[in-house]
């Protein structure tokens, strides 16, 4: 039995354009010996458009559900995941070579890590993200303080974790948008995690995508939402519980 190592995608219909590409990235990926990958790809919705124009491939799992943001849709998506470890990937995003052997690498010694990613602009140039933090071992606290100052140095969406400690917190939480950080940023307080220095993902800037529109930013609502994301680390940080330092070794 080979071990299986499953990428997360969130998509609603209309924000499914990229997601032939998105695929080919994961399709090209080299795996460690004795691993696999699946994809669960899950639609925001009921339409069943998103994955149509996806190949016959036994490694992609697609369902669909009452629409409730991306948030909702990736936890949805914990119901099908078979692997060990879970990665996230966006729909309009794309994997650089080496990027799952890297993280399979990092997850036999710690159980979650993030990596920089690459922006990749409309007119096909691609530019480094600007505040990522040095590679290796994370301070416990590095992101928490970071999010509470506004200036988070790492692109949330590029995570990769052990599925139980994923399951254990809930999974993803069910807010309008940052629910990447704030799965990151319990992941962060209650064991620690690492950062992959070489980019493994590029992160395609359009106009089209949901934190371009004017109203993804309302004031008032993603004041609510960093609210919700940050009190629930605060709160798994006053409690003082750990995962086990062991569960996350192979």
């Amino acid at each position: 039995m080979q071990e299986v190592i499953t990428v997360v995608t969130p998509v609603f219909s209309g924000g499914h354009h990229h997601l032939l590409e998105t695929y080919e990235s994961l399709r090209g990926q080299e795996m460690p010996p004795g691993w696999t990958w699946e994809w669960c790809v899950q639609e925001d919705g009921t339409t069943g458009l998103p994955g149509a124009g996806l190949p016959e491939d036994p490694r992609i799992s697609l369902s669909s559900a009452l629409p409730g943001r991306a948030g909702v849709a990736r936890t949805m998506a914990l119901s099908r995941v078979r692997g060990r470890y879970v990665r996230t990937l966006d729909a309009d995003d794309l994997f650089l070579p080496g990027a799952l052997a890297r993280d399979i690498e990092t997850l036999g010694r710690v159980a979650w890590c993030t990596s920089a990613g690459l922006d990749l602009n409309q007119d096909g140039t691609t530019s480094p993200g600007p505040y990522d933090p040095p590679g290796g071992p994370l301070p416990d606290d590095l992101f928490f303080t970071e999010q509470l100052e506004d200036r988070l140095s790492v692109l949330a969406a590029n995570l990769a974790a052990h599925t139980d400690l994923v399951r254990a917190l809930g999974g993803w939480p069910a807010v309008t948008g940052a629910e990447t950080i704030g799965l990151l940023l319990v992941l962060e307080a209650v064991t620690p995690g690492e950062f992959i220095a070489e980019p493994s993902m590029l992160y395609r800037k359009h106009d089209d995508q949901t934190t371009a529109s004017a109203r993804y930013w309302n004031p008032e609502e993603d004041r609510a939402r960093l609210t919700v994301v940050l009190d629930r680390a605060r709160v798994l940080r006053q409690l003082g519980w750990k995962w086990p330092v062991m569960s996350a070794a192979r």
